[in-house]
Protein backbone atom coordinates (compact mmCIF):
# COMPACT_ATOMS: atom_id res chain seq x y z
CA UNK A 1 0.00 0.00 0.00
CA UNK A 2 2.54 2.67 0.92
CA UNK A 3 4.55 1.47 -2.73
CA UNK A 4 1.29 2.43 -4.38
CA UNK A 5 0.68 5.96 -2.48
CA UNK A 6 4.17 6.54 -3.49
CA UNK A 7 4.03 5.78 -7.14
CA UNK A 8 0.63 8.19 -7.09
CA UNK A 9 2.65 10.71 -5.29
CA UNK A 10 5.87 10.83 -7.66
CA UNK A 11 3.26 10.26 -10.83
CA UNK A 12 1.52 13.87 -9.55
CA UNK A 13 4.26 15.66 -8.64
CA UNK A 14 6.21 14.27 -12.17
CA UNK A 15 3.06 15.72 -13.87
CA UNK A 16 2.65 18.84 -11.70
CA UNK A 17 6.32 19.69 -12.90
CA UNK A 18 5.59 19.63 -16.35
CA UNK A 19 2.87 21.63 -16.15
CA UNK A 20 4.67 24.71 -14.42
CA UNK A 21 5.50 26.10 -18.42
CA UNK A 22 2.34 28.12 -18.75
CA UNK A 23 0.42 27.22 -22.18
CA UNK A 24 0.20 30.43 -25.04
CA UNK A 25 -3.16 31.80 -25.63
CA UNK A 26 -4.34 34.55 -27.98
CA UNK A 27 -3.53 32.84 -31.41
CA UNK A 28 -4.35 34.95 -34.72
CA UNK A 29 -3.09 35.45 -38.20
CA UNK A 30 -2.17 38.44 -40.62
CA UNK A 31 -0.77 40.03 -43.19
CA UNK A 32 -1.67 36.56 -44.94
CA UNK A 33 -0.49 36.31 -48.78
CA UNK A 34 -0.83 33.75 -51.25
CA UNK A 35 2.62 32.24 -49.72
CA UNK A 36 3.27 33.01 -46.19
CA UNK A 37 1.13 34.58 -43.06
CA UNK A 38 2.44 36.00 -39.56
CA UNK A 39 1.40 34.12 -36.58
CA UNK A 40 1.02 36.32 -33.38
CA UNK A 41 0.32 34.92 -29.59
CA UNK A 42 0.41 36.62 -26.19
CA UNK A 43 3.79 36.97 -24.28
CA UNK A 44 4.52 33.88 -21.88
CA UNK A 45 6.21 34.60 -18.54
CA UNK A 46 9.79 32.83 -17.84
CA UNK A 47 9.89 31.00 -21.37
CA UNK A 48 12.78 29.91 -22.76
CA UNK A 49 11.68 29.09 -26.35
CA UNK A 50 8.89 28.08 -28.39
CA UNK A 51 8.07 25.35 -31.11
CA UNK A 52 5.44 25.98 -34.17
CA UNK A 53 3.65 23.50 -35.78
CA UNK A 54 1.68 24.08 -39.40
CA UNK A 55 0.14 21.88 -41.75
CA UNK A 56 -3.04 22.20 -44.29
CA UNK A 57 -6.30 21.29 -42.55
CA UNK A 58 -6.92 17.70 -43.25
CA UNK A 59 -2.78 16.53 -43.58
CA UNK A 60 -1.45 13.92 -41.24
CA UNK A 61 1.98 15.45 -40.69
CA UNK A 62 3.20 18.68 -39.24
CA UNK A 63 6.36 20.79 -40.42
CA UNK A 64 7.70 22.42 -37.46
CA UNK A 65 9.29 25.68 -36.69
CA UNK A 66 11.79 25.46 -33.75
CA UNK A 67 13.81 27.48 -31.41
CA UNK A 68 11.85 30.30 -31.45
CA UNK A 69 13.59 33.13 -29.58
CA UNK A 70 11.75 34.29 -25.64
CA UNK A 71 11.42 37.52 -26.60
CA UNK A 72 9.24 37.22 -30.32
CA UNK A 73 5.24 36.90 -29.66
CA UNK A 74 4.94 36.35 -33.83
CA UNK A 75 6.16 34.62 -36.86
CA UNK A 76 6.70 34.00 -40.33
CA UNK A 77 4.80 31.19 -41.75
CA UNK A 78 6.90 30.58 -45.31
CA UNK A 79 6.04 28.22 -48.02
CA UNK A 80 2.35 28.27 -48.26
CA UNK A 81 0.15 27.31 -51.15
CA UNK A 82 -2.25 29.91 -52.12
CA UNK A 83 -5.94 29.34 -51.34
CA UNK A 84 -5.06 26.87 -49.18
CA UNK A 85 -6.42 26.67 -45.73
CA UNK A 86 -3.97 25.81 -42.64
CA UNK A 87 -4.21 25.35 -38.96
CA UNK A 88 -1.14 25.89 -36.67
CA UNK A 89 -0.85 25.64 -33.07
CA UNK A 90 2.42 26.83 -30.60
CA UNK A 91 3.75 25.16 -27.40
CA UNK A 92 6.30 26.79 -24.84
CA UNK A 93 9.56 25.96 -23.28
CA UNK A 94 10.86 27.25 -19.59
CA UNK A 95 14.00 25.49 -20.54
CA UNK A 96 16.80 25.24 -22.96
CA UNK A 97 17.01 21.57 -22.75
CA UNK A 98 13.25 20.88 -24.18
CA UNK A 99 12.37 19.13 -20.97
CA UNK A 100 10.17 21.12 -19.39
CA UNK A 101 7.47 21.95 -21.85
CA UNK A 102 3.71 23.52 -21.69
CA UNK A 103 0.72 21.74 -23.35
CA UNK A 104 -0.04 22.39 -26.84
CA UNK A 105 -2.17 25.65 -27.43
CA UNK A 106 -5.49 25.47 -28.79
CA UNK A 107 -5.52 25.13 -32.74
CA UNK A 108 -5.78 28.04 -34.84
CA UNK A 109 -7.38 28.30 -38.65
CA UNK A 110 -6.28 30.40 -41.65
CA UNK A 111 -6.81 30.75 -45.49
CA UNK A 112 -3.97 31.91 -47.96
CA UNK A 113 -5.35 33.97 -50.49
CA UNK A 114 -5.34 33.55 -54.30
CA UNK A 115 -1.89 34.37 -56.35
CA UNK A 116 -2.64 36.81 -59.02
CA UNK A 117 0.62 37.25 -60.99
CA UNK A 118 1.87 40.75 -62.22
CA UNK A 119 2.08 41.23 -65.87
CA UNK A 120 5.77 40.78 -67.22
CA UNK A 121 7.03 44.66 -67.53
CA UNK A 122 10.51 44.62 -66.37
CA UNK A 123 11.87 48.36 -66.47
CA UNK A 124 15.16 48.34 -68.11
CA UNK A 125 17.76 51.84 -68.17
CA UNK A 126 21.76 52.04 -69.79
CA UNK A 127 23.56 55.02 -68.31
CA UNK A 128 26.89 56.18 -69.54
CA UNK A 129 28.95 58.48 -66.83
CA UNK A 130 30.68 60.00 -69.81
CA UNK A 131 28.93 61.08 -73.38
CA UNK A 132 31.59 62.57 -75.03
CA UNK A 133 32.30 60.32 -78.36
CA UNK A 134 35.57 58.12 -78.32
CA UNK A 135 35.52 58.35 -74.76
CA UNK A 136 35.69 55.28 -72.67
CA UNK A 137 33.10 55.48 -69.84
CA UNK A 138 31.23 53.42 -67.05
CA UNK A 139 28.54 51.86 -68.43
CA UNK A 140 25.57 50.82 -66.06
CA UNK A 141 22.80 48.54 -66.82
CA UNK A 142 20.03 48.22 -64.54
CA UNK A 143 17.09 45.93 -64.62
CA UNK A 144 14.43 45.96 -61.80
CA UNK A 145 10.79 43.82 -61.14
CA UNK A 146 7.97 44.17 -59.98
CA UNK A 147 6.66 41.43 -56.96
CA UNK A 148 5.05 38.33 -58.80
CA UNK A 149 6.04 39.06 -61.94
CA UNK A 150 7.77 36.01 -64.22
CA UNK A 151 11.19 35.55 -63.32
CA UNK A 152 13.11 36.61 -66.57
CA UNK A 153 14.89 33.61 -68.17
CA UNK A 154 17.08 35.51 -70.79
CA UNK A 155 18.30 38.82 -71.63
CA UNK A 156 20.01 40.41 -74.65
CA UNK A 157 20.68 44.31 -74.53
CA UNK A 158 22.39 46.07 -77.66
CA UNK A 159 23.14 48.93 -78.89
CA UNK A 160 23.53 50.96 -82.63
CA UNK A 161 26.89 52.10 -81.48
CA UNK A 162 29.95 52.01 -79.32
CA UNK A 163 32.00 49.06 -78.77
CA UNK A 164 33.85 47.02 -75.75
CA UNK A 165 37.69 47.31 -75.06
CA UNK A 166 37.72 43.55 -75.75
CA UNK A 167 41.64 43.43 -77.29
CA UNK A 168 43.11 45.30 -73.99
CA UNK A 169 41.85 42.57 -71.41
CA UNK A 170 42.91 39.40 -70.07
CA UNK A 171 41.70 36.23 -68.14
CA UNK A 172 41.28 37.48 -64.85
CA UNK A 173 40.88 40.87 -65.03
CA UNK A 174 38.35 42.84 -63.18
CA UNK A 175 35.71 44.87 -65.14
CA UNK A 176 33.06 46.16 -62.56
CA UNK A 177 30.70 44.81 -60.35
CA UNK A 178 27.19 44.00 -60.04
CA UNK A 179 24.42 44.62 -57.17
CA UNK A 180 21.02 42.83 -56.69
CA UNK A 181 18.54 44.55 -53.89
CA UNK A 182 15.48 42.36 -53.00
CA UNK A 183 13.03 41.26 -50.86
CA UNK A 184 12.93 37.83 -49.07
CA UNK A 185 10.09 37.20 -46.58
CA UNK A 186 9.66 40.92 -45.90
CA UNK A 187 13.06 41.75 -45.38
CA UNK A 188 15.49 43.32 -47.76
CA UNK A 189 18.56 41.76 -48.84
CA UNK A 190 21.49 43.26 -50.87
CA UNK A 191 23.72 40.54 -52.93
CA UNK A 192 27.18 42.32 -54.27
CA UNK A 193 29.76 40.41 -57.05
CA UNK A 194 32.73 40.97 -58.56
CA UNK A 195 33.19 40.69 -62.11
CA UNK A 196 35.97 39.56 -63.75
CA UNK A 197 36.95 37.98 -67.50
CA UNK A 198 36.25 34.38 -67.34
CA UNK A 199 37.39 33.36 -70.98
CA UNK A 200 38.22 35.98 -74.04
CA UNK A 201 36.18 33.65 -76.80
CA UNK A 202 37.15 35.57 -79.27
CA UNK A 203 38.50 39.34 -80.29
CA UNK A 204 35.31 40.29 -80.19
CA UNK A 205 33.77 38.75 -76.92
CA UNK A 206 34.37 37.71 -73.76
CA UNK A 207 33.05 35.68 -70.79
CA UNK A 208 32.67 37.96 -67.72
CA UNK A 209 32.30 35.62 -64.31
CA UNK A 210 30.50 36.80 -61.33
CA UNK A 211 31.89 36.30 -57.89
CA UNK A 212 30.07 36.16 -54.87
CA UNK A 213 32.05 38.03 -51.21
CA UNK A 214 33.63 34.53 -50.19
CA UNK A 215 35.35 34.39 -54.43
CA UNK A 216 32.88 31.49 -55.48
CA UNK A 217 31.79 31.65 -59.01
CA UNK A 218 27.83 31.95 -59.08
CA UNK A 219 27.55 32.77 -62.64
CA UNK A 220 28.52 34.33 -65.67
CA UNK A 221 27.29 36.31 -68.88
CA UNK A 222 28.89 37.23 -72.27
CA UNK A 223 29.71 40.59 -73.82
CA UNK A 224 30.14 40.87 -77.85
CA UNK A 225 31.39 43.65 -80.18
CA UNK A 226 28.55 43.57 -83.08
CA UNK A 227 29.60 45.46 -86.84
CA UNK A 228 27.83 47.97 -85.18
CA UNK A 229 27.67 48.34 -81.53
CA UNK A 230 27.53 45.69 -78.39
CA UNK A 231 25.73 42.99 -77.06
CA UNK A 232 25.04 41.97 -73.19
CA UNK A 233 23.63 38.34 -73.13
CA UNK A 234 22.75 36.92 -69.58
CA UNK A 235 20.66 34.10 -68.71
CA UNK A 236 19.25 33.14 -65.12
CA UNK A 237 18.71 29.27 -63.85
CA UNK A 238 14.92 28.32 -63.16
CA UNK A 239 14.55 27.99 -59.58
CA UNK A 240 11.05 26.51 -59.63
CA UNK A 241 8.52 28.76 -58.95
CA UNK A 242 8.87 31.00 -61.98
CA UNK A 243 7.94 34.24 -59.95
CA UNK A 244 9.86 36.80 -58.79
CA UNK A 245 10.25 39.04 -55.51
CA UNK A 246 10.42 42.45 -56.43
CA UNK A 247 14.33 43.88 -57.06
CA UNK A 248 16.67 46.05 -58.61
CA UNK A 249 19.75 44.62 -60.20
CA UNK A 250 22.66 46.72 -61.55
CA UNK A 251 25.35 45.52 -64.00
CA UNK A 252 28.28 48.44 -63.86
CA UNK A 253 30.83 47.68 -66.41
CA UNK A 254 34.23 50.35 -65.18
CA UNK A 255 35.66 51.97 -68.21
CA UNK A 256 35.51 49.31 -70.76
CA UNK A 257 33.11 50.98 -73.16
CA UNK A 258 33.84 53.10 -75.63
CA UNK A 259 31.31 55.65 -77.18
CA UNK A 260 31.19 55.98 -80.86
CA UNK A 261 32.84 58.29 -82.53
CA UNK A 262 30.16 60.79 -84.18
CA UNK A 263 27.60 62.69 -82.23
CA UNK A 264 24.09 61.91 -82.09
CA UNK A 265 21.64 59.62 -80.63
CA UNK A 266 22.98 56.16 -79.07
CA UNK A 267 20.18 53.77 -78.71
CA UNK A 268 20.17 50.52 -76.38
CA UNK A 269 17.47 47.72 -77.34
CA UNK A 270 16.43 44.99 -74.45
CA UNK A 271 14.79 41.57 -75.55
CA UNK A 272 13.82 39.76 -72.66
CA UNK A 273 12.55 36.17 -72.43
CA UNK A 274 10.36 35.05 -69.55
CA UNK A 275 10.53 31.66 -67.77
CA UNK A 276 6.49 31.55 -69.03
CA UNK A 277 7.67 32.54 -72.59
CA UNK A 278 6.41 36.00 -72.00
CA UNK A 279 8.31 38.78 -74.50
CA UNK A 280 9.41 42.13 -73.65
CA UNK A 281 10.96 44.70 -75.80
CA UNK A 282 12.32 48.71 -74.67
CA UNK A 283 14.46 51.19 -76.11
CA UNK A 284 16.26 53.72 -74.35
CA UNK A 285 18.35 56.42 -75.81
CA UNK A 286 21.22 58.63 -74.70
CA UNK A 287 22.61 61.45 -76.45
CA UNK A 288 26.48 61.70 -76.97
CA UNK A 289 28.00 65.02 -78.18
CA UNK A 290 31.88 65.81 -79.50
CA UNK A 291 33.80 68.85 -78.90
CA UNK A 292 34.14 70.99 -81.84
CA UNK A 293 36.64 74.11 -83.07
CA UNK A 294 35.19 76.77 -84.30
CA UNK A 295 37.56 79.24 -86.33
CA UNK A 296 35.86 82.70 -86.66
CA UNK A 297 37.82 84.56 -89.64
CA UNK A 298 36.98 87.98 -88.50
CA UNK A 299 37.52 90.90 -90.84
CA UNK A 300 36.65 94.70 -91.03
CA UNK A 301 33.42 95.50 -92.47
CA UNK A 302 33.41 97.77 -95.73
CA UNK A 303 31.68 100.93 -96.01
CA UNK A 304 29.43 101.01 -98.64
CA UNK A 305 27.91 104.50 -98.11
CA UNK A 306 26.18 107.13 -96.00
CA UNK A 307 23.06 108.65 -95.98
CA UNK A 308 21.14 111.00 -94.40
CA UNK A 309 17.79 110.42 -92.80
CA UNK A 310 16.19 111.02 -96.08
CA UNK A 311 17.95 107.97 -97.15
CA UNK A 312 20.12 109.86 -99.77
CA UNK A 313 23.85 109.96 -100.05
CA UNK A 314 25.91 112.59 -98.18
CA UNK A 315 29.13 112.90 -97.74
CA UNK A 316 30.26 112.71 -93.73
CA UNK A 317 29.48 115.83 -92.02
CA UNK A 318 29.78 117.16 -88.64
CA UNK A 319 26.86 117.98 -86.06
CA UNK A 320 24.38 115.65 -88.76
CA UNK A 321 22.88 112.66 -88.45
CA UNK A 322 24.29 110.22 -90.50
CA UNK A 323 23.91 106.44 -91.65
CA UNK A 324 26.27 104.40 -92.13
CA UNK A 325 25.98 100.89 -94.39
CA UNK A 326 28.27 98.37 -93.91
CA UNK A 327 29.05 94.88 -96.70
CA UNK A 328 28.32 92.60 -93.90
CA UNK A 329 24.47 94.54 -93.56
CA UNK A 330 25.31 96.03 -90.61
CA UNK A 331 23.87 100.08 -90.23
CA UNK A 332 25.79 102.92 -87.36
CA UNK A 333 23.54 105.92 -86.33
CA UNK A 334 26.57 109.09 -86.12
CA UNK A 335 26.59 112.12 -85.40
CA UNK A 336 30.18 113.67 -85.70
CA UNK A 337 30.06 116.79 -83.42
CA UNK A 338 32.43 119.64 -83.76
Amino acid sequence: MKKLLCMFICLVLGNLSFAQCPTPSGLYVTNITHNSAIANWNAVTSVDHYRIRTREVGAANWMNLLNINSTMTSRLLPLLQPSTAYEWKIEAYCDSTNQLNSSWSVIDTFTTSMFLPAPFNPIITNTLSDLQCNASTELLLTVSQSADEPDIEISIITSDGGSFNIGSLSASDSVGYANLTTTINTASLTISLSLKVGLITSPNSAIINAYDSTGSLVGFFTIENLSNGVQVTTSSPNDGNNYTSAYTSNLYFSNIFINPPTSGPLHFFADIESELGDQFNDTDMVQIWCNTSINENTKEAKLLKIVNILGEDSPERKNTLLFYIYDDGTVKKKIVVD
